[in-house]
């Protein structure tokens, strides 16, 4: 069994049960305990749980999130469905703001080169990308998050307040049937006031994020559209 697929399985049975010991997920996941032990130390790392003596709980609002080199690399089909969907909903939209993130940074394959947009974002990662596509693009000022490879902060927040757009997408850490949440109160303002700012945004979310909460909120879920790997 694939990795993704076991987290899936350990989160599935903690949303349930809230805490659940090391034997019963060995005997779920059919996997030894030194494999468990690996992926309850992933989970626990990505903030999603924390393990006790004999097996693992289920944090109620998660207290940080899983940094860039390491979120790029999982959910990859997820996220390239989504990016996809998300190029289908440009339409005539010619000022985009393209949120941080690894999700957000699978829409760029999509772009056509030389595509008749212009791309504001926080999202150091997502330069080199657009650079290639020959798209112009406008960084948005602030303080370096080198973990999550974003800009923020004040002189972030003031910027992006400068400037309205045709259409947003948006990155999140979590969701659930009340809201969109992130870890960082800094980056859930920016991301906020670009939803404020434009006329269509759009939240770009795989559904392994569904029912993960953290400190800070983004946007209700009457405010924006969720957008997801189901067809």
């Amino acid at each position: 069994m694939i990795l993704e697929k076991r987290l899936d399985i350990i989160l599935d049975i903690l949303k349930k049960e809230e805490a659940v010991s090391n034997k019963i997920l060995t005997e779920k996941l059919g996997v030894s305990e030194s494999t468990l032990r690996r992926d309850l130390s992933y989970l626990q790392d990505m903030g999603k749980i924390t393990r006790v003596h004999g097996g693992a709980v289920l944090n109620s609002i998660v207290p940080r999130e899983i940094n860039f080199t390491d979120n790029q690399k999982i959910r990859l089909s997820e996220k390239s469905k989504i990016g996809r969907k998300a190029k289908s909903l440009i339409g005539d939209a010619k000022f985009i703001y393209l949120d941080a993130g690894s999700t957000c940074n699978e829409v760029i394959d999509y772009f056509e080169n030389g595509q008749d947009i212009t791309i504001v974002t926080n999202g150091l990662m997502h330069v080199e990308k657009l650079i290639g596509k020959n798209i112009p693009t406008i960084l948005l000022e602030g303080q370096v998050k080198p973990e999550t490879k974003v800009t923020t902060g004040p002189k972030t927040l003031a910027s992006i307040g400068k400037y309205n757009f045709d259409l947003a997408f948006i990155g999140a850490n979590g969701f659930d049937d009340k809201g969109f949440y992130t870890a960082d109160i800094n980056e859930a303002m920016v991301k906020a006031k670009a939803i404020e700012n434009s006329t269509r945004a759009y939240v770009l979310a795989d559904r392994s994020k569904e029912n993960i909460r953290y400190f800070a909120t983004i946007a209700t879920r009457d405010e924006i559209k969720l957008i997801t790997e189901e067809e």
